[in-house]
């Protein structure tokens, strides 16, 4: 099957030399807006197109888009009418993008997308029993850093280099979440689809302590209750990112080739 990957940073580079070295894929193209010397690069050898925007004719030549990028980038993706061809497969990280379109996904009827389970554990069963559901809360805590340019901090009092101490940030609901922490907090976003809980509540902590991005999931219903509690390393490249994030769309690539499928 022949992949498109949009976005050449932490996490894109990463997938692509693992699709490259992946005999069941073919690496079409990489779509950056970074000029890319290639043959000075890992893929000189390799028939990889580098582009630097989206073209209905490159959807087209691919089976599987790997977004990878920002949610403006899902946003511009889900313009293109193609990607909604038989078969295809869309991989979406930027889930807080997805959510944001969500009102216009009924029309996409003949492709999948396909979402990660990112820095996460628990959604095949929060997917599970999303009819039962009575209460949902996500409460995500990180590093300082890690939330360093989020658009929450344009306008709020919050210095992140004087925090001490553990402190809560933000609360609030995915709507709001993934406008004001669009790179920190996908996994609200992810939730969401699976749970279709509009009351999700969200909290951010900001713990200049940790070394790892935190996500505890609290889930209730008449099912019982489910609670997951996930420590992450950050990305040694990008503190924003998990290093289980990218994991996880290894895993959904390996599980297409699988005649043991668990989702």
């Amino acid at each position: 099957m022949k992949i498109a990957i949009i976005g050449f940073g932490n996490i894109g580079k990463y997938l692509a030399k693992w699709v490259v070295n992946e005999s069941s894929y073919e690496l079409k193209y990489i779509i950056t807006r970074t000029q890319i010397d290639k043959e000075n690069s890992d893929f000189a050898n390799q028939p990889v197109v580098f582009k630097k925007e989206i073209t209905s004719d490159l959807i087209n030549d691919v089976d599987i888009i790997i977004e990878c990028a920002t949610k403006e980038v899902v946003t511009q993706l889900l313009k293109f009418d193609e990607i909604n061809r038989i078969g295809k497969k869309i991989i979406i990280i930027s889930t807080g993008g997805l959510y944001q379109n969500k009102a216009t996904l009924d029309k996409f009827k003949k492709c999948d997308f396909i979402l990660p389970v990112g820095a996460i554990a628990g959604l095949d069963a929060i997917k599970a029993v999303n009819d039962e559901i009575t209460s949902i809360k996500i409460k995500t805590t990180k590093h300082p850093k890690s939330l360093e340019g989020a658009p929450f901090f344009e306008t709020s009092k919050i210095e992140l280099s004087s925090i001490k101490t553990p402190q809560t940030i933000w609360e609030g609901e995915v709507s709001e979440a993934v406008k004001q922490f669009p790179k920190n907090i996908n996994v609200a976003a992810s939730i969401y689809f699976a749970s279709k809980c509009e009351e999700l509540k969200i909290e951010i902590i900001a713990d200049p302590n940790t070394t790892n991005n935190m996500h505890e999931i609290t889930c209730v219903g008449d099912f019982g209750k489910i609670y997951t509690r996930t420590e992450n390393k950050p990305s040694p490249a990008n503190p924003k990112t998990s290093f289980l994030a990218v994991k996880s769309v290894v895993s959904i690539l390996r599980n297409m080739n699988s005649n043991i499928k668990i989702n």
